[in-house]
């Protein structure tokens, strides 16, 4: 049978579908079956159809109990194959959901809603497709015992459709619903042994969309202590699927059972060492940005050295890599500065980050203030120092949009600009750094975004530009804080405080908030002090981060 032929029969079998029963079981099995160029010809054709024939009695079917085609059809037409029409047609479906009051989104049946989810998901941009998914969420929140009759794939595609959306509180309280059935299913015997690998790894990387609500962590451990106890535990997982294990695990250093697991996966990874190579780019971006939240564990830095000694061997393969995954590679490489492959991959990666100079402006906050962290690991290299050059020329550009970078971001920036304190561009943007955060400091909640950590790096970047007036009100508002929260909370390491002390002993005692920076100073030179003195009847050691 010809290509033509194939598609001509497609066609018109959906055309002689009496019902939405018959047309989404012609759609769904044509969808498996055609070739590429028929396949988005047809589903394109179907979504027309599908809006036009069965669309319009959406409300009726439902109370009919056919909403299962509605959905599957959905889910066939709303991926990528299926064009502008296709989006057009989950655009539609998703505002009818949005608007079903309680008695009959429950006919839909929680499992038909989890296959909108996930199609809603895939057009997240489109606000009827936000308003279907929050209709679900809302569901899902309310009558969370409905997920009980759910298998793990269908938790997964509810869960991976939310998360487009993570900054809403109706998913976020969905999720964690979600995240309560897993870890109630966890604590009975056997019953997360029928998760199939392809739900784990979904449910996982859903998780980590909300790695701050208590439940997704707690759902996420139960997923990896599964994982532990299976005989052969990784062997089967593919390239792809041990890339977003290792990428939503990392959300959870602290969880013993996702540390194990990371180690697992490294441990896999390092048997597999012929077929790195067969990782793609976002895979071994995911991988080592992953290993680095372990970075004192010796099998996370061997698989990292490993695929760090794969990209110097592929180094002509840099140029098609994204500029988020060079972001995620640097981020993981500095964990380990002491490591010269690590360093070596770095500066193949620096010099490609030169080479796309004129496309910073597509790379996103995070991703400069990674790559700016990163190289400041190295500061006595000097495609580094070039690199952080142009970084610093592309921050200063987007000085009208730095409210938008993440108080982690701000911190990296400054911190890792302070490496090359001496280069005009570098000074020049963290002048505007110390706007920024001196404009953040004037909101109504003050500093108190800012964890320890980014103060940490906050007071000792801006501490390398004293003769800076911006820089050095910054640096005693950040004084201030740290006064008021208690300089142990901050934890400075010795060449921290020796760095800190340096740089304030240059400060003129006339200068404006010369008290704060005095007091500060006596308080790091006790702490120094106390570090330095062993505790009676016991060995104590200081470690340094």
């Amino acid at each position: 049978m010809s290509a033509h032929t194939d598609l001509t029969t497609a066609l018109s079998e959906i055309d002689r579908a009496r019902d939405i029963v018959e047309f989404s079981t012609a759609v769904v099995t044509r969808d498996k079956q055609l070739r590429k160029a028929d396949h988005s010809a047809f589903l394109q054709m179907a979504a027309v159809e599908f809006q036009s024939r069965f669309l319009p009695n959406f409300e009726e079917s439902i109370r009919a109990g056919r909403s299962w085609g509605y959905a599957t059809t959905c889910n066939a037409v709303s991926r990528k194959a299926g064009g502008q029409a296709g989006r057009a047609a989950c655009e539609r479906i998703a505002s009818r959901v949005s608007q079903l009051d309680h008695a009959l989104i429950g006919k839909v049946g929680i499992r038909a809603l989890s296959i909108f989810a996930a199609s809603f998901g895939r057009h997240s941009s489109r606000a009827e497709c936000r308003n279907g998914a929050i209709r679900i969420a809302s569901f899902c929140r309310e009558e969370s015992r409905s997920l009980q009759r759910l298998n793990n794939l269908s938790l997964a595609a509810l869960i991976n459709g939310f998360s487009k959306w993570p900054e809403e509180a109706d998913f976020r309280q969905a999720a964690a619903a979600i995240a309560g059935e897993v870890i109630c299913r966890a604590g009975r015997h056997h019953q997360l042994s029928d998760f199939t690998q392809q739900g784990l790894v979904s449910l996982v990387n859903g998780f980590s969309k909300w790695p701050e609500e208590a439940a997704s962590g707690q759902a996420a451990a139960a997923l990896a202590r599964e994982i532990l106890c299976r005989p052969g535990r990784l062997r089967d997982f593919a390239q792809q699927g041990l890339a977003i294990l290792v990428n939503g695990f990392s959300k959870w250093p602290e969880e013993l059972p996702c540390g194990q697991v990371i180690g697992a996966i490294a441990g896999e990874v390092l048997g597999r060492a012929v077929q790195i190579r067969e990782f793609s780019e976002q895979d071994l971006a995911n991988l080592v940005n992953g290993f680095s939240k372990w970075p004192d564990e010796a099998v996370t830095r061997q698989a990292t050295v490993a695929i760090a000694s794969e990209l110097l061997r592929s180094g002509a393969q840099l140029p098609h890599y994204t500029q988020q995954a060079l972001s995620n590679l640097v981020n993981g490489f500095c964990k380990w500065p002491e490591d010269a492959t690590c360093r070596k991959a770095t500066v193949a990666i620096a010099g490609e980050v030169l080479c796309r100079a004129a496309q910073l402006p597509d790379l996103t906050q995070q991703g400069l203030a990674n790559l700016v962290n990163g190289f400041g690991r190295w500061p006595e290299e000097a495609a580094f120092r070039r690199a952080a050059v142009v970084l610093a020329r592309e921050v200063f550009r987007r000085t009208a949009q730095l409210c938008e970078f993440s108080q982690q971001g701000l911190a990296n920036l400054v911190n890792g600009f302070s490496n090359w304190p001496e280069e005009l561009p570098c000074g020049q943007v963290a002048v505007v750094l110390a706007g920024e955060f001196l404009r953040r400091g004037e909101r109504k909640a003050g500093l108190s975004c800012f964890t320890a950590q980014d103060l940490r790096g906050l007071v000792i970047g801006f501490n390398k530009w004293p003769q800076e007036s911006a820089a050095r009100q910054a640096t005693i508002t950040i004084a201030d804080e740290v006064l008021r929260r208690g300089v142990r909370l901050f934890d400075f390491t010795k060449l921290e405080s020796e760095n800190l002390l340096n740089g304030f002993s240059k400060w003129p005692q006339d200068a404006a908030g010369y008290r704060t920076i005095a007091e500060i100073s006596r308080q790091l030179q006790l702490t120094q002090t106390e570090a330095a003195q062993p505790r009676v009847g016991e060995k104590w050691t200081r470690q340094t981060r």
